[in-house]
């Protein structure tokens, strides 16, 4: 279905005011015009509505049932919720090609729930492949708002999910570097197998997922898998740890043959606080590659991290772009690259990880400004994380690029560079550090503008902002030996606007 036909279907069903019946005959005729897959007919269309007793073939006699539509629909019909008082109960679990479309009454969404864990997993609903969900919400379901194991051409438009996971249960998929089980959340797509040439694509647009437990939008892809998640004109707000997990939007990659693409856009993610909130978090273990674009993205409000990027695993790879984005009020980290000091995937490459993040136009401000991390909150972030104790720092390659944005207020850096704990342990980070900053203003950063631990780090700051004519003042840079000055390079200082 095409942008502009989904957009025009989106405004339809949210704002239709006249009779029900009236409603879902127009929108028919416009799925019908739209789709060019398995393009529905009358006798494919089926009828949802709570408390409903009928045959749920006609609008005018619905069924309240979504077991009955589960036995007696085919591939590529279309299932159409019905305005009603209460929630459908049970979920749904759609079949290859099905569209499930969500008519509006009285300004309101049609509502799903599922309070059992026996009827399809408790999740609200189920994907196969090819569907498209349309304007509606889901209430508290068991465990995920929507959930799709090794799904393809997943569209979901207008979806709200509030609640998911109370039950906090796990997802059938594993990420063995990390802590815990995986649970899931309120939007969950999990990717083991291969598609074919093409990645998995899920796009998710004009949504809202709040106080989802454990995770609020995730994508795990481990084996084979190539998958790509969009999201778009989405808010994920609020939502409880379930243990090491507690993030906004996750991208979780395993396996050397195994690349992700996450795309952000138009979208704010905030209120994910507790000490192991995340509003972004992108993972890559076993040899796999990540790349994230983000762009036009608020990020509020967060117990730990804002924007973070670990690589758990030598020789995995995490690339990750930010533009013209707000990124504020992190616990700890604003934006993060980290590699993990967990044992090689393949110890002939212990050496390839690699992490490489490029901001252009934004804001990233205030780290430190939710209870918890304030003696360590710096607004950018890149260095070693210590898994494993009495271990040394994982080696790799950090690159770091920054260009007309505003650094500003962390609660002790506005740029750090290598782990103060590892160098307090004798632990030389021998990483390697690329970074280049330009046209930056980078001011009011707690104890230092800049922060350097790392001796392999090579710092071009030429032609920014200090907050004064003269440029950077040498009190205003920390650096800890074997990490010194000449490391940095500040001249050409530009006038501050």
């Amino acid at each position: 279905m095409g942008s502009l036909a989904t957009t025009r279907l989106i405004q339809f069903v949210s704002n239709c005011t006249r009779q029900a019946t009236t409603c879902v005959t127009l929108l028919v005729t416009g799925l019908l015009a739209a789709t060019s897959v398995h393009a529905a007919t009358p006798e494919g269309d089926w009828f949802l509505q709570a408390g409903a007793t009928g045959d749920g073939k006609s609008a005018a006699n619905p069924t309240g049932s979504s077991a009955t539509v589960e036995r007696q629909s085919v591939d590529g019909d279309t299932i159409i919720l019905l305005p009603g008082d209460a929630a459908i109960e049970g979920g749904l679990a759609l079949k290859t090609g099905q569209h499930l479309v969500g008519v509006s009454g009285s300004g309101r969404k049609p509502v799903l729930t599922n309070s059992d864990p026996k009827r399809n997993s408790g999740c609200g609903i189920v994907l196969a492949g090819g569907n498209h969900v349309l304007n509606l919400r889901i209430e508290n379901p068991y465990a995920s708002g929507i959930y799709g194991v090794n799904t393809s051409g997943v569209r979901i438009d207008g979806v709200d999910v509030n609640g998911a996971n109370g039950s906090e249960s796990f997802v059938d998929a594993a990420y063995p570097t990390l802590p815990g089980s995986l649970p899931h959340g309120g939007m969950v797509f999990v990717h083991s197998e291969s598609s074919g040439r093409a990645a998995a694509d899920i796009s998710i647009t004009s949504s809202q997922i709040t106080r989802a437990a454990g995770f609020g939008i995730a994508s795990v892809t481990s084996g084979s898998a190539h998958s790509s998640l969009s999201i778009s004109h989405t808010k994920v707000e609020g939502g409880s740890r379930i243990g090491f997990f507690d993030a906004g939007i996750s991208a979780l990659s395993q396996g050397s043959e195994a690349r992700v693409q996450l795309e952000v856009s138009d979208s704010e993610v905030q209120g994910r606080l507790s000490r192991s909130g995340r509003n972004v978090m992108v993972v890559a273990s076993g040899g796999a590659h990540a790349n994230a674009r983000i762009n036009r993205f608020v990020s509020g409000p967060t117990g730990q991290d804002g924007i973070v990027g670990a690589v758990m695993q030598s020789p995995s790879e995490i690339s990750i772009s930010i533009s013209s984005s707000l990124i504020e009020g992190a616990g700890q980290m604003n934006v993060e690259g980290s590699l993990i000091n967990l044992p090689p995937d393949d110890p002939s490459q212990a050496d390839r990880a690699r992490v490489s993040l490029d901001i252009v136009g934004s804001t990233i401000r205030n780290a430190g400004a939710v209870s918890g991390f304030e003696d360590v909150a710096a607004n950018v972030w890149l260095g070693a994380s210590q898994f494993l104790k009495d271990q040394p720092p994982a080696r790799g390659v950090y690159q770091l690029r920054i260009r007309e944005s505003r650094i500003e207020g962390a609660g002790r850096s506005g740029l750090e560079f290598g782990d103060l704990d590892f160098l307090k342990e004798g632990q030389v980070d021998k990483s390697e550090y690329d970074v280049v900053l330009r046209g930056n203003t980078i001011v009011n950063n707690g104890d230092a503008e800049i922060m350097i631990y790392a001796p392999g780090a090579s710092i071009d700051a030429r032609g920014n902002c200090w907050g004064r004519a003269e440029g950077l003042a040498e009190n205003r840079v920390t650096t800890l030996p074997p990490a010194g000055l000449s490391q940095l390079d500040i001249t050409e200082p530009m006038p501050c606007e």
